[in-house]
């Protein structure tokens, strides 16, 4: 599995994926299927889009067509709007569901939309109740740029907009996706564009980046050209978010991998996982510029079984040492507070997390180069020049507080810094404001 597509809630958390039935690298892409009540407890459905002789099922989006603007149902039901990816070209395509979302059928009169380019994929379509009409992003990947468009009916599609080329370049651009959300501590809101790019992450490979800026309904102009990294880690991709949440609440899954290295990860008999959800939201920013995107993991407390250490302020450099107890999946939160020594030097911490294989994977602050980083090069099992064994990523702003929240889960690793927000990251010869959320095999 690969890329999630087709996020939606529609009785229950349904979620689609770029799925290979028959081996466990990517190729012949289908739509996999899993549903869940809480986004925590999963149970798979079968295939619900399968490949065909016409070409590949690749990356789209899912909505619930509440109004039945289609045409296609009684009253209401879902919507998926994917990539066909044919031998010369990718087109457009969609396909209704009358039970819920377990099967799709494709529309008769498919592409909905037909560039004639060999690459436009990745539709990321919602309801713009402003102008009162569906809005479709789509990727021109070699062009690094986005284009929108808009619909009454989910069948024809007219021209919008476009945005990009900008920022990073040297790399194509997948996976877009537009959303509103609240900036914290106002009644203000902003539009967000998330693109996945690859190659042109910091550390190679695949990474998430977004801007924002303002949506009317026609065309997004970013505030700014600042490229702003979703992740700081090497296995967060593709991001995607739900339509048609509870609450309007913001909802983001992504895949936990690299296309570096995605096909060799040692892992039977599956391989590919997708990260926590995690909420987002906009915070704003300490420093120059405008608001900046935060990310935090759903509450994972239905889950807890037993607290392992629970305790108040340690202080010196005496190691604590705490059991698992056999436990491989746990959270962990704490506040590390700097205390300068005799000579002014402020603090240097560290967690190490080990297990009786002697593998040990670090995550450390450094109050002198404001530097936290993450080390998973002391584990064992796999190797490859490009699977890279450190992350390091500058919080100047960090002060003498920095608060960690940490998510362990087999073999995966997610850490949240200060509530999701890292405000300033200077990388090649562009700004990067960048929250930090490195998740690590």
């Amino acid at each position: 599995m690969n890329d999630p597509a087709g996020l939606v809630y529609w009785n229950g958390w349904q979620l689609y994926y770029q799925y290979n039935p028959f081996n466990m690298k990517a190729g012949c892409p289908s739509w996999g299927h899993a549903f869940s009540r809480d986004l925590l407890h999963w149970q798979n459905l079968p295939i619900a889009i399968p490949n065909g002789p016409k070409g590949q099922i690749f990356t789209g989006s899912t909505v619930a067509d509440t109004e039945n603007t289609s045409g296609f149902f009684r009253s209401a039901g879902l919507v998926a709007i994917y990539t066909l990816s044919k031998p010369y070209k990718e087109v457009q395509e969609i396909a209704y569901s009358r039970n819920g979302g377990v099967t799709f059928t494709k529309y008769d009169s498919n592409p909905v939309l037909d560039l004639d380019y060999p690459n436009c994929r990745d539709p990321k379509v919602f309801w713009h109740a402003p102008s009162g009409r569906w809005v479709m992003a789509v990727a021109l990947p070699q062009s690094r740029q986005v284009l929108f468009y808009g619909s009454s009916d989910l069948k024809n599609w007219s021209f919008l907009s476009r945005f990009g080329p900008v920022g990073i370049e040297q790399c194509e651009w997948e996976c877009p996706n537009l959303l509103e959300l609240p900036v914290e501590g106002s009644h203000e809101k902003k539009w967000v564009l998330l693109i996945g790019i690859n190659p042109g992450a910091p550390l190679g490979g695949s990474i998430n980046v977004y801007y924002v800026g303002d949506f009317d309904g026609t065309s997004f102009r970013a505030d700014d050209t600042t490229t702003r990294v979703m992740d700081f880690g090497k296995d967060y991709y593709a991001v995607q978010t739900f339509n048609n949440a509870p609450g309007n609440e913001t909802i983001a899954i992504g895949w936990a991998s690299n296309w570096q290295y995605t096909q060799a990860v040692p892992t039977y008999p599956w391989r590919g996982a997708f990260s926590i959800p995690r909420i987002l939201s906009l915070c704003r920013n300490r420093g120059p510029g405008g608001p900046l995107l935060a990310q935090n993991p759903i509450s994972l407390e239905t889950l807890r079984d037993k607290i392992l250490y629970q305790g108040s302020a340690l202080l010196g450099s005496n190691p604590l040492s705490i059991s698992l107890q056999g436990n491989a999946s746990f959270e962990f939160s704490t506040t590390l507070v700097a205390r300068p020594n005799r000579e002014g030097v402020r603090s240097w911490f560290a967690v190490d997390l080990l297990n009786s294989a002697a593998e040990k994977v670090t995550i450390g602050y450094d109050w002198s180069t404001a530097e936290i980083f993450v080390n998973r090069g002391q584990t064992l099992g796999f190797s490859d020049a490009l699977f890279s064994p450190c992350f390091e990523t500058t919080c100047a702003e960090a002060g003498d507080s920095l608060k960690l929240h940490v998510l362990v889960d087999r073999t995966m690793l997610e850490v949240f810094v200060n509530d999701g927000t890292i405000f300033k990251e200077e990388w090649k010869d562009y700004r990067v404001h960048s929250p930090i959320f490195p998740l690590f095999r």
